[in-house]
């Protein structure tokens, strides 16, 4: 088939000007749309771990106790903006192997510039909270009841363990993405089946029912009569606590940049033009294993586009019903336990791991619930670390193996060698600062959850000027999707400058500010 003119490919030398041009190759066919766990299992169910992180389990209980199943509406309207941006950023690697992020440095001003600019948006990422959370519910399960202040020296080196461990799984399995895979998809059928089991045997239908409705905003108002509601201010307060909302529709998902792990592992696990571009290979096992410093394009004729139709519904059905359904489940499920359980109690700080576990346990006295309800806090959180950190790092090794001409020098198996070294800059970063974490594991978890969202907003436009601008006019996303990207980039610039003055005191509390 004959493929477009060379007028056609403006969008190629657009995307040379600041990085280096695309190479050629061929796009293959996209794998069949069967129910197999072959075609199930890839980066949508992967993202559905790592969003059932920190905020289900320490967000979770503080906003659903006090605001009830109606903050359940939050919740649909930041997993659907946030397909709606998963799609964009896959779109990008389907045509051209690359992870978006490196497509955000490839359009004007250039790199020096969106460096400084992800970097100043990205600060909130690298503060190691998973951790520190994580260890508060490990402690709590052996003792038997919360940590006291004196046995906060304990927590600290748990803390401290927990994050240490965390970078063994990205040192194993041929590929990085090898070994994460397998922890999430397992990290969720733990979680979501003990929830479950919790749900099914010690929640009420009541509570049921307000949290599934409450995902559409329904609930009942004082008089009891049922309609469209919005959360409105808890008993004993005048007004919304609006930087724990935003944190709560953060976590709806997976929020912040860490979205665009999409869009990498999607390269990783071979998808559309991924398996000509390669992997980052892990340190051990992953031999054999190389990542080109730049992407490859294939030419736009009859056939191409056939495939890549194949493709883009292959991903639609990835997001929306695996990754989307998946974070919802991964919210209401755990809103039901607290719910049930915390309703109307205010639970702050240190509190919030083991509030549900503790109020389990007094309600039905059965002290196994103690311990099992602990470890699976402990199960949510401690991958949420690893997920996020890789995360991180993944992204900003995918722009130095780009960008730097010094770098485009290696080989493609020594990508691991970037990677490796900023994940050890990022251990020594988390040692530094984690024991002043380990006192604050909500308030941090409130502040990036608000902050971090700033840069999924502004990277929704971003993504929408990418795919415009960098991809060629057949394969451009049509108007369904350019609207959920705009709806994406407002909603949560808009619910995080909702709570950024709250955000900001509670800097200042910690001394940040």
């Amino acid at each position: 088939m004959k493929p477009t003119t060379s007028g056609e490919q403006c969008h190629i030398e657009r995307a040379a000007r600041y990085l280096p041009r695309w190479d050629q190759g061929t796009l293959p066919p996209a794998p069949a749309l069967d129910w197999r766990p072959a075609t199930l299992i890839g980066p949508g169910l992967m993202m559905v771990g790592c969003a059932i992180g920190g905020g289900e389990w320490l967000m979770g209980p503080a906003v659903t106790a006090q605001y009830g199943g109606i903050v359940m509406g939050l919740a649909t309207l930041s997993i659907a903006c946030q397909v709606a941006y998963n799609l964009g950023v896959m779109r990008y690697t389907l045509y051209c192997g690359e992870p978006i992020f490196v497509g955000f440095f490839r359009l004007w001003p250039g790199p020096l510039f969106w460096a400084i600019f992800y970097l100043f948006l990205d600060f909130f990422a690298v503060w190691p909270y998973l951790a520190a959370s994580a260890a508060v519910p490990l402690h709590a399960a052996f003792l038997g009841r919360m940590p006291s202040e004196a046995e906060q020296p304990v927590t600290q080196m748990l803390a401290y363990g927990v994050f240490l461990v965390s970078f063994v799984p990205l040192i194993f399995g041929g590929k990085v993405y090898n070994s994460l895979e397998k922890m999430m998809v397992a990290k969720v059928v733990l979680v979501l089946g003990y929830l479950l089991f919790l749900g099914i045997f010690f929640v009420s239908p009541r509570t049921w029912i307000e949290v599934l409705s409450g995902f559409a905003f329904i609930g009942t108002s004082a008089d009891g009569s049922w309609g469209f509601r919005f959360p409105s201010p808890p008993p004993g307060s005048s007004h919304l606590d609006w930087a724990a909302l935003a944190a709560f529709a953060a976590i709806a998902g997976v929020g912040g940049l860490n979205n665009t792990q999409l869009s990498t592992y999607s390269r990783d696990k071979g998808w559309g033009m991924g398996s000509q571009v390669g992997a980052i290979p892990s340190m051990i096992g992953g031999v054999g294993i190389a990542l080109s410093h730049t992407g490859k394009v294939f030419p736009v004729h009859q056939e191409t586009l056939a495939r890549w139709r194949g493709w883009i519904r292959f991903i639609v059905r990835d997001q929306w019903l695996i990754w989307g359904i998946g974070c919802m489940l991964g919210m209401a499920i755990p809103s039901l336990i607290s719910l049930e359980f915390l309703r109307g109690q205010s639970v702050e700080g240190r509190e919030v791991p083991a509030a549900t576990a503790r109020a389990i346990m007094e309600r039905h006295d059965i002290p196994a619930l103690w311990f099992l309800t602990l470890t699976c806090g402990f199960i949510v959180l401690a991958p949420a670390q690893v997920s996020t950190m890789d995360g991180l790092v993944r992204r900003w090794t995918d722009v130095l193996w780009t960008g730097s001409k010094t770098l485009r020098r290696l080989h493609g198996h020594q990508v691991k060698y970037v990677y490796y070294g900023l994940l050890g800059l990022y251990a020594l970063w988390g040692l530094t600062v984690l024991t002043w974490l380990a006192s604050e594991p909500l308030l941090m978890t409130k502040v990036a959850g608000t902050l971090i969202n700033f840069g999924l907003g502004f990277s929704a436009f971003h993504t929408l000027a990418v795919n415009w601008l960098l991809l060629p006019r057949q394969l451009r996303p049509r108007w369904p999707l350019c609207l959920g990207l705009v709806a994406c980039g407002v909603f949560f610039i808009g619910i995080s400058a909702l709570g950024l003055g709250k955000a900001i005191a509670d800097l200042k509390s910690m001394g940040m500010l």
